[in-house]
């Protein structure tokens, strides 16, 4: 503590320090839920361009708040249809249908007049995240001093310390080394569980030696233990066949580390930046980086000073007491890191030359997707952390337990973790009692260490304190994130299908801070099952990009056609909600169109129905059937009238000589008119008939000369008229 005094010890301290914490907490979650409620209460239209904003700590490593911009709206369509709209878990479903008429059989000819309607589905996330980060790497940095866990008695350098020569472990030696190792599966495990919406992997370094100053000269500055970012499943076991099997041998103790080595300052600074950087780790950019630093040292940097007299090492003689304040550069596999590297301030006059700045400039960091490192500490309760450890030998000024050395050493070992925490945005823990400026509570409890062969490796706060370490300052809202399915699927219905594959023409959009994203899927997977075709689509075709955050906006569109009957309105979606059921939809052989996610909550995946859609099927008319049997006559055109109001015109006979002035007379309408006399004379010509014509004194033998044969005087007949 910056007074040089203890905090309240004992049950009273411990309840004063957790009663502080708990009220922090329930303050912090307080203005989260504040924030989250003003946003949904005050939020505006779709069409509005209201920005809200989360503001950041004040220790956060960007000062300048976050902002979430609600997408655009897409401009709609005159008269275009409401769209038919459910909600999932922290996501707004519709569905339109338009034209909503069409006409069956992929035929134009209905009164509709349209053969496909076009289908649009949207997806907003609006509210309802969590303050979350998708997929997050996690580099554990392990200290090994000897106070770390891993005294090796039988190296017969005992120092100063009462403990070591007598009971042949450390003065209040922590256990975090050995704990750490037994429990490496569980570890992993309760940090994943603690935040079930990112998906967490994991990697270690360890590292102590400063090889020149207070330090015999062995040991390692900077070691890579699991390279490769493992999920928590398989850390335990990455943790025994690497960190266990090659640093300490199989066992528990690191060989020849006694009181010849440093113990109050390490080559931290070393070990953090090529950590940060990756030399020798898998660092992706498409997650969140977190180190988290374990150990009971402070750095070599002007700020973080410790006196060795009034310890038990073997150097506690020699002058120069205090540590070193510059940290030598070191070449890594991939650069060198400068000279003289500060811990949270340059010591060179070049800003970027610290951990804390190189945790928001390192290409590793800036190209993650939190776009800096967070760090968080964790300082062991041992004797380099408590004032009062007996393991601080008596006999020097200043020293022993409570002397003013011990407490200034204490407090600088303690400081440097608060510091860098702070710095870039990750939390602090420590031993009960203590305390950062900024309020941070330690809440660790003081665990023996045990016999060096067999430790205990049980620390229930340390897990705890493990288990809640920060991925720092949050500035994504996940609402939905994709499985090994699509996110959304459009299944028909009935006879609502959908056209052969070049008239479907999907397309889609997201949109995420208001712009369209790169990665979104816009071509629609066409997807097979049971002899049914359907449509699948994700938010990203980049699987670790397939997440949807408050403000997202997704929407695609694409053609359907009608195979038959009923000539109705009819659903043109398979769905399931209750309107759904209403309308005539429902499930297609177990399917129907949804949003398949795992929300922010937890890992149990969701899968939504998307409301009903409709549209009105229409019969095409029958088209005629050809025949075989002539077409009727065509009519008899009507006579030609005669105008009796003019005298009728003499006919003469037209030839050479005879000329017809074409001023007064048509020649069409006089042929006809000739056309038409003929007509008359033919209808209108008699029969022949015999008349009898009586003479006096004639014999009356009355007897046409067209009857048959001779007459009674033998005169011949000319025959009958036929």
């Amino acid at each position: 503590m910056s007074d040089g005094t203890r905090a309240p010890s004992g049950r009273v301290g411990r309840f004063l320090a957790r009663h502080a914490q708990f009220s922090w907490a329930q303050v912090v979650l307080g203005a989260l839920i504040v924030i989250t409620l003003g946003g949904m209460l005050t939020g505006a239209s779709p069409t509005s361009a209201t920005v809200h904003t989360v503001a950041m700590p004040t220790t956060a490593p960007h000062a300048a708040p976050v902002a979430i911009v609600p997408a655009p709206a897409a401009p709609a369509a005159a008269f275009a249809p409401v769209p038919a709209a459910s909600q999932a878990p922290g996501l707004t479903l519709g569905i339109t249908a338009s034209p909503s008429k069409i006409c069956a059989f992929d035929s134009d000819t209905c009164p509709a007049g349209n053969a496909l309607s076009r289908v649009t589905l949207t997806a907003n996330a609006g509210s309802g995240g969590v303050l979350a980060w998708p997929a997050v790497q996690v580099a554990f940095v392990i200290e090994t001093t000897l106070y770390d866990g891993v005294y090796d008695p039988g190296a017969g350098d005992p120092g100063a310390d009462p403990c070591a020569s007598s009971q042949q472990i450390a003065c209040e030696e922590s256990n975090g080394v050995p704990f750490f190792v037994k429990n490496g599966a569980l570890i992993a495990s309760e940090i994943q569980s603690a935040n079930p919406h990112s998906k967490v992997s994991f990697a270690l370094v360890d590292y102590f030696a400063t090889l020149t100053d207070h330090d015999d000269g062995d040991g390692s500055e900077y070691h890579v233990d699991i390279a490769d970012f493992v999920p928590a499943g398989s850390f335990g076991s990455a943790v025994t066949s690497t960190f266990q099997a090659q640093v300490l041998a199989g066992g528990w103790i690191y060989s020849d580390s006694d009181f010849s080595d440093n113990i109050l300052d390490t080559s931290s600074i070393t070990a953090m930046y090529g950590t940060i950087i990756g030399s020798g780790l898998t660092w992706s950019n498409a997650t969140h980086h977190v180190i988290v630093w374990m150990g009971s040292s402070a750095p070599r940097d002007p700020s973080y000073t410790v006196d060795y007299s009034v310890s038990s090492s073997d150097e506690r003689s020699f002058s120069p007491y205090t540590s070193a304040t510059c940290e030598p550069s070191y070449n890594f596999a991939i650069g060198a890191s400068p000279d003289c590297e500060g811990w949270v301030h340059s010591q060179d006059g070049n800003v970027t030359h610290s951990i804390a700045e190189l945790a928001k400039t390192a290409p590793s960091c800036t190209d993650s997707i939190g776009g800096v490192c967070t760090v968080d500490t964790i300082d062991y309760w041992t004797t380099p952390t408590d004032y009062y450890s007996k393991g601080w030998p008596t006999g020097v000024h200043g020293g022993g337990p409570g002397g003013s050395i011990v407490i200034k050493d204490v407090n600088a070992i303690i400081a440097s973790g608060c510091d860098l925490a702070a710095a870039t945005g990750g939390t602090w823990d420590g031993p009960a009692g203590l305390s950062c400026p900024n309020g941070d509570e330690g809440t660790l409890e003081y665990v023996a260490h045990g016999s060096p062969d067999k430790p205990n490796t049980n620390n229930p706060t340390l897990l705890a304190a493990l288990k809640g370490i920060g991925f720092g300052p949050l500035v994504q809202t996940q609402v939905a994130a994709g499985t090994n399915k699509p996110l959304f699927t459009y299944i028909p219905i009935g006879n609502i299908v959908l056209p052969p594959f070049g008239q479907i023409q999907s397309t889609a959009a997201c949109y995420h801070d208001a712009a369209p994203t790169r990665t979104c899927q816009t071509n629609a997977s066409v997807l097979h099952s049971g002899g049914l075709t359907y449509l699948g689509w994700n938010w990203s075709t980049n699987h670790s990009n397939n997440v949807m955050y408050v403000g997202d906006s997704w929407t695609a569109s694409f053609n359907v056609m009608a195979n038959g009957q009923p000539y109705a309105l009819v659903p043109v979606d398979a769905c399931v909600t209750v309107e759904c059921r209403s309308g005539g939809s429902g499930s297609v052989n177990g399917l129907y169109t949804a949003v398949t996610y795992v929300p922010y909550t937890n890992n149990t995946v969701v899968t939504a129905s998307f409301p009903l859609g409709q549209v009105t099927v229409q019969a095409a008319p029958p088209v005629a059937l050809t025949s075989s049997t002539p077409p009727p006559p065509p009519p008899v055109p009507p006579g030609f009238p005669i105008v009796t109001a003019n005298p009728l015109p003499v006919i003469q006979q037209l030839g050479i000589g005879n000329q017809v002035g074409v001023a007064q007379v048509s020649l069409q309408a006089t042929a006809a008119g000739f056309l038409g006399a003929g007509f008359i004379r033919v209808a209108t010509k008699n029969r022949p008939i015999a008349n009898v014509n009586v003479r006096a004194g004639a014999t009356k033998n009355f007897r046409s000369k067209f009857e048959g044969g001779p007459d009674t005087q033998g005169r011949p007949g000319v025959g009958r008229f036929i």
